[in-house]
């Protein structure tokens, strides 16, 4: 069984990372070709954290927010000529704790968005070695839950390899049909993490420029081969 160092040591708490009030957000154009949702965690969006020396709001640990992987993807997308409306949301509550009636109420309005494409790229906080087999059926509904209304899913493996979940996400999307972008491979390489940028040793093992921005050229690819 594979498992990446930075998944063991990530010390980034899974509490707190947004406010109640900003967990979900919105930046939304007229005559949008395409509507994405992001599903994620720290990766996809941390709010301000100057206990761990992290003074961003968006993808940790980009060097700003034009270079974490959200607003990358979403240019990629721009630049093939879409308009692009998007909704982010931090998970990282349901994350930890797996308590569905979040999905009802803190996050209802990332669902009523009513995206054309989701992705989810989650997992890392959900404390995977205790809690694996309780943790997956309830990824399954949570995604279920975002795109029953015929969304396009995306679903990534972790930045940090935890080969039995990784795993299980690349299974669960060939069998029902979503799309799936390998990141495992990402996490285990010094270049693509922000190593030397912070001096907090989990803000640092994120993703950095380079990480962010091959995340979303990954991604990009597998939303332009999905029907």
């Amino acid at each position: 069984m594979k498992i990446s160092e930075d998944f063991v040591k990530n010390d980034v708490p899974a509490e707190g990372q947004m406010k109640d009030t900003d967990c979900v957000s919105f930046h939304t154009v007229e005559n949008a070709a395409i509507k994405v949702l992001f599903l994620g965690n720290s990766i996809t969006r941390h709010g301000k954290a100057e206990a761990l020396g992290w003074y961003g709001d968006w993808g940790m640990a980009a060097s700003c927010e034009e270079n974490d992987y959200v607003h990358r993807l979403v240019s990629y997308l721009e630049h093939d000529g879409k308009r692009v409306s998007y909704c982010v949301a931090n998970l990282s509550e349901w994350e930890r704790s797996r308590d569905s009636s979040l999905l009802k109420s803190r996050y209802a309005a990332a669902r009523a968005f009513q995206a054309n494409v989701v992705i989810v790229r989650l997992g890392e906080n959900a404390q995977l070695a205790e809690n694996l087999h309780t943790f997956m059926p309830c990824y399954v509904n949570m995604v279920e839950f975002f795109s029953d209304h015929g969304a396009r899913v995306v679903l990534t493996d972790l930045f940090w390899e935890y080969e039995p979940f990784d795993r299980f996400v690349k299974e669960l999307a060939a069998k029902k049909g979503y799309a799936f972008v390998p990141l495992h491979d990402l996490g285990d390489r010094d270049e693509m993490k922000a190593k030397g940028r912070f001096a907090h040793a989990g803000v640092a093992a994120h993703p950095g420029d380079q990480g962010m921005a091959e995340i979303a050229k990954r991604i990009a690819f597998a939303i332009k081969s999905i029907k």
